[in-house]
Formats: structure tokens, sequence, C-alpha cells
């Protein structure tokens, strides 16, 4: 499988698009949950531009946030839920594996 290496920058600029499109309806929300372990990172940059307070209790008023969509069953947990992604692999028919700019490739963990 072919893997994806996203970088910083692109990170950087994803989470702005999601804060501003968050920013006219962050009244409605008191807390940011990232779903661990890919929406920890994307929870703590999202919490500082929406100055909303991180919860490590998901609840109706938080928004739930992940890093990515891959086969569903984290969406279909927090169906209930204001529930957004990085990337939707599924919506954008990605097969290919992501790397974030927080993880570790599994190959690099060998050279360790």
């Amino acid at each position: 499988m072919k893997k994806i290496y996203l970088d910083w920058d692109w990170f950087e600029k994803r989470i702005k698009e999601i804060a501003k499109q968050l920013k006219p309806i962050k009244h409605k929300f008191r807390y940011i949950y990232g779903v661990p372990r890919g929406g920890l990172v994307p929870a703590v940059k999202l919490s500082h531009y929406l100055e909303l307070p991180l919860t490590f209790n998901p609840n109706k008023d938080s928004i739930i946030i992940d890093d990515c969509i891959d086969s569903g069953k984290t969406k279909e947990k927090f169906k209930d839920f204001f529930f957004i992604v990085l990337i939707d692999k599924q919506k954008e028919n990605i097969k290919d594996w992501l790397l974030f700019p927080w993880e570790v490739d599994k190959d690099e963990i060998q050279n360790i």
C-alpha cells in the first residue's frame, strides 16, 4: 500500500480551514474533544484557535475531532455528536495509507 506523508504545513492550513468554518458556530459548544490517538494533536490546535478548553469526557457540548475517517467505526461511535475530521478517506476515495506529521512510520520504529 502506498503511503502519503502529510506535513506540518498541510496540517496548519487544514486546521485553520476547520477553525474558520467552525468560528461562526463555536458558541454552540463548550469543549473540544480529540479522539485518541489521531485526534489529540488536532484537538489541541483547534482548542487554541477557537478558544475552547479540551475535555477528556466527550458530551453534546463538545466538538469531536479526529485525524481521518478510514473504516467509519469512529464516526459511527460519535454519530450523535458534532464530529469533524481532517480528512474523510471514504468521501475523497483515498485508498493509500496516510501518515500525519505527529505519527511515526512503522518502518522507522524498527530502526530505533
